[in-house]
């Protein structure tokens, strides 16, 4: 295991025992999402595109913050959506694990929400010519969440830029969907 990723474990850990002390709830959320991703290597850049998916381990407060763990995907990979660079298979997967914070902006709208996060990227080429690449990534997004009788509905755009070895930038766009019972 690298040390980014002990160090994202040890930081969870504290973030559950500050929980602990303080009101609010551990959840574990997940989210659906249809990645597009700009894969830039030296001089050009390949498209993927595919589904995918987030699993949140989170101490929350219901509908005004939350903060904790990330990781995907559990399931999911993109598929080259049209020339690729030959270096790269034609299939990839980007494996994250971060922290994240979402905010209800409660004082404009109480369903409006915005979500930053911070993490370990690696970059599975599937078995391609170059080996598996590692980096960080930013995570910044917005959404808004429906109330169906206790059940939320979470309708979520976001962007990723993950900075990763030999140069390589992937910008990904992130349109997802989270359902959220809170009964």
């Amino acid at each position: 295991m690298k040390p980014s990723m002990i160090n994202f474990i040890v930081f969870f850990a504290v973030l559950v025992m500050l929980g602990q002390a303080t009101a609010g709830d551990i959840k574990v959320r997940a989210r659906e999402h249809f990645d597009f991703h700009d894969v830039a290597f030296d001089n050009g850049s390949s498209t993927y595109a595919g589904l995918s998916n987030t699993i949140n381990v989170w101490w929350e407060k219901p509908r005004v913050y939350s903060i904790g763990l990330a990781f995907n995907p559990v399931i999911g990979s993109a598929r080259a959506s049209g020339n690729y660079d030959a270096r790269l298979s034609n299939k990839i997967k980007l494996i994250m694990l971060g922290v994240e914070g979402k905010y209800y902006h409660r004082d404009i709208a109480p369903s409006l929400f915005s979500r930053l996060g911070l993490g370990y990227t690696r970059l599975d080429t599937k078995g391609s010519s170059i080996d598996d690449i590692d980096g960080y990534h930013v995570y910044i997004g917005a959404g808004w969440e429906f109330d169906i009788k206790g059940v939320g509905l979470a309708l979520e755009m976001a962007f990723r830029q993950s900075r990763l070895e030999q140069g390589v930038i992937v910008n990904s766009i992130t349109p997802s969907i989270g359902v959220h019972f809170y009964r």
